[in-house]
């Protein structure tokens, strides 16, 4: 379904204004705290409308249209029986990609709280994020390089970062060739849009008519499953929970190349942090600590910085030697706050350059040749980097 279908009252100018901001590319994120308090974020930062629905009803009434986009299952936020509502939209239903978030009048004690999240249309790569001043050119190629080369990603950032996004400009580098697993709670990294040799797997939940849960699958579930469906690489779209234990045994176990994403601050809490989920899983701290050590290989942090611009702020290598309680850590690129610029720091370790030549990546200080995949066009892909199917 069109958006113009879901709107087609155009003498409403509620809904006209509701279709702009949904169809509106600059658009990223929508939240409605309340019917008469409604919040977007474009370029500009965050605005305000407080007159978008004139009543509690027509807000409601709204999102249940809205829900019918999705692969929620409910199409009546009062009716549903759940306190959350969460999920994506359905490609079948719209040409809206995002998630949407609804947290119901069962934990609000008013009206429902909507979150959206845009995912964009166009084409974002590293080239994209280089022109908006998001990297440096040799952070840029590292970048590259290390998805060539097959290095473990750990994508860290906080909220709205632009984790997801990093992720998916990273996969236009991988051999098209190769077999991916995605596994998420949301389907938010859509590879197989680019990429054709890419299964997505998504969490799941089915709800009785009471609202009690009868089956689901967790995403520790999921990750345990793609390990039976010989892959090459293992994307994950949010690591938070048990799900990391089966991620870094996949890591350690020959899937080269994988990837996740998780909150953090910085690159050294992001790593205590998925040492912290590993432990969920019964091990100790100190095996934990031995088993991420092996398995992750660059740490990438994202951030807003000055005025809302985006940044990728570290660019660091994990080490698997241990100095004290903590992992080495050999940081390569930073940000600097002071100038808004970006510094070389380090070089890659003779280890991970050596890792990089297993696969035909050749990295001489910034240099690379990259061995099995001479261009774009060769590898099965057309001039605009899109996959020539059939």
């Amino acid at each position: 379904m069109e958006l113009a279908e879901l709107f087609s009252d155009k003498d409403d100018p509620t809904e006209g204004r509701i279709f702009e901001l949904l169809n509106d590319p600059d658009v990223s994120q929508i939240s409605v705290n309340r019917f008469d308090r409604l919040f977007y974020v474009d370029s500009r930062g965050t605005q305000f409308i407080g007159d978008m629905f004139p009543h509690p009803h027509s807000y409601r009434q709204w999102l249940n249209e809205l829900l019918a986009l999705t692969d929620i299952g409910h199409t009546d936020v009062d009716a549903a029986q759940a306190s959350v509502l969460e999920g994506s939209f359905s490609p079948e239903r719209t040409n809206l990609h995002g998630s949407i978030h609804i947290a119901t009048p069962e934990i609000t004690r008013g009206d429902p709280a909507l979150t959206i999240r845009k995912q964009p249309h166009q084409i974002i790569t590293l080239d994209t994020m280089l022109g908006q001043g998001m990297m440096s050119e040799e952070m840029r190629r590292f970048l590259e390089i290390g998805v060539r080369g097959r290095a473990n990603y750990l994508i860290s950032g906080g909220s709205g970062a632009g984790k997801t996004t990093l992720a998916r400009a990273l996969s236009w580098y991988i051999d098209p060739t190769q077999r991916i697993i995605t596994v998420e709670e949301i389907d938010e990294l859509h590879l197989a849009d680019r990429l054709p040799n890419v299964v997505s797997l998504t969490t799941y939940k089915k709800v009785g008519p009471h609202g009690e849960i009868l089956r689901r699958i967790e995403l520790e579930d999921l990750v345990r499953e793609a390990l039976r469906m010989r892959a090459d690489r293992i994307w994950v779209g949010e690591t938070r929970g048990r799900e990391s234990y089966s991620l870094v045994r996949a890591c350690n176990s020959g899937h080269d190349g994988s990837c996740t994403t998780i909150h953090a601050d910085n690159g050294t809490q992001a790593v205590k942090q998925l040492v912290t989920y590993v432990m969920e899983s019964g091990m100790t701290e100190e095996v934990a600590r031995e088993q991420v050590a092996q398995a992750f290989h660059i740490v990438v942090q994202i951030a807003r910085v000055k005025l809302g611009r985006r940044v990728v702020t570290e660019i660091t290598e994990l080490e698997p030697v241990r100095e004290g309680n903590e992992q080495r850590r050999n940081t390569l690129f930073v940000y600097d706050h002071a100038t808004g610029g970006f510094r070389q720091t380090g070089q890659p370790s003779p280890r991970l350059i050596q890792d990089w030549a297993r696969y035909g990546v050749n990295y001489d200080g910034g240099a690379w040749a990259p061995g099995r995949i001479e261009n774009a066009h060769q590898a099965g892909f057309d001039a605009d980097r899109t996959w020539r199917r059939g």
